[in-house]
């Protein structure tokens, strides 16, 4: 670990801090030299403001020599490309900004020799030119070359991995090392259209697919989605493979409904799963058996067929099910 002078940092930045209060100080003593009455002032005592003026501008050179120092370090982090620059299969044309995390060669703890300059992009904007990524005309790479993933901004519509993937953000998994080999990307999340149909059921705003190592999972956030007759937000499901079967999905219920001979409240999490119909209540709710007239408490798990016979109640986050007298269980 490298040592830290703490009083000579703290010391640093109270300098820092002084500098630029002395430079707003000498800049409000400038524009007062712009106000008739302040400046006749100020002449009468032209040696006294003189001096001070001198004193606030010497004062205020470390500060400016820092903001320099950071422009100039900002400058060579963010350049923009004079020239196009080809790295493996990314191609970046002239006039592109890109970000570079480091400029100079050095060794991990591990001392292995860390990426510098080109080799170290983890940023690229296409402001003046589009760039184009296996095909695709893109606005905007990002890339986290540690973690093996990268974020492209897309311009146009595109078939990925089986999906119809609308213009916007991309994501892609690759293995190490292999952030400027194309061949080797994975798509791992996009948007879809609204009115897409997954799982049997129509989507009505835009819906973000993303895998994991079996699976799809299809998630609408900004549109509420009719299930069965319920309106419902946070739809998530999980499919098997690009369009197929919905094999499981949960939401929330946006107001009360009826679903079989049960009502319940709005926020109740319904969620299907091998083709039985699970309605959770939070704490504090209750839902109504309309044949009964009894409640069911908060806490607890409704289990109805997809035809709303109800199959049995359990305890929420429990595997057993507990089934009333009255319920038939088939």
């Amino acid at each position: 670990m490298i040592p830290v002078d703490m009083p000579l940092m703290l010391l640093g930045y109270m300098i820092y801090i002084f500098s630029e209060v002395f430079l707003w100080l000498f800049i409000a003593g400038l524009i007062a030299l712009l106000i008739p009455r302040s400046r006749r002032y100020m002449v009468e005592r032209r040696w006294r403001f003189g001096l001070l003026l001198m004193l606030l501008a010497a004062g205020s050179v470390p500060y400016i020599e820092s903001t320099n120092s950071l422009w100039q370090d900002w400058r060579s982090h963010n350049p923009r490309l004079e020239h196009e620059e080809v790295l493996g299969d990314l191609v970046l044309p002239a006039g592109t900004r890109v970000h570079l995390q480091n400029l100079e060669p050095f060794n991990d703890l591990s001392g292995d020799p860390v990426p510098y300059g080109m080799q170290s992009l983890d940023h690229a904007d296409f402001d003046r030119t589009a760039g184009h990524i296996m095909g695709m005309p893109v606005r905007r790479l990002k890339l986290a070359q540690g973690h093996g993933f990268a974020t492209v901004e897309t311009l146009s519509a595109h078939d990925l991995a089986g999906w119809k993937c609308e213009p916007g953000e991309i994501e892609f998994d690759f293995p190490f090392g292999a952030h400027f080999n194309f061949s080797e990307w994975k798509m791992s999340r996009c948007t879809l259209a609204p009115g897409t149909d997954l799982g049997g059921i129509v989507w009505p705003g835009p819906v973000t697919v993303s895998s994991n190592t079996t699976s799809w999972e299809a998630r609408s956030e900004e549109s509420p989605v009719k299930v069965l007759g319920i309106e419902l937000r946070s739809l998530i499901m999980v499919l098997d493979r690009p369009y197929g079967d919905g094999h499981w999905w949960r939401g929330y219920a946006n107001q009360p409904f009826t679903f079989g001979a049960i009502h319940y409240p709005a926020d109740v999490q319904v969620s299907c799963d091998q083709g039985q119909m699970q309605f959770s209540l939070p704490l504090g709710v209750q839902a109504l058996d309309q044949r009964s007239k009894t409640f069911i408490e908060g806490g607890q798990t409704v289990v109805q067929s997809m035809a709303g016979m109800v199959l049995g109640v359990r305890t929420n986050g429990s595997m057993g099910v507990y089934f009333p007298d009255e319920l038939i269980v088939r």
